[in-house]
């Protein structure tokens, strides 16, 4: 896990804004149980690629509330916006 983990780091170290790189890292903290790491990255993907209206921004922001009030769904309903 921890190879995965310094693979996709490296990648977004030549390419910061990677939305595949972001997306597969904080994948990889989740799986490794790095859920501050995985939050970071999960914002750091919806800021970069705000412009995009995709499947996959929507689903890395609704992981990222997700994260933050940790899977907890009837308080995630609360901080929807």
């Amino acid at each position: 896990m921890e190879d995965k983990i310094n693979y996709f780091e490296r990648m977004l170290a030549d390419n910061p804004d990677n939305p595949t790189g972001l997306l597969a890292l904080a994948n990889e903290y989740q799986k490794a149980g790095r859920h501050e790491d995985e939050a970071a990255v999960l914002e750091r993907y919806v800021t970069t690629h705000e412009h995009e209206r995709t499947v996959r921004q929507h689903s890395a922001h609704f992981r990222f509330r997700a994260t933050l009030t940790g899977g907890d769904t009837e308080r995630l309903e609360l901080t929807k916006g």
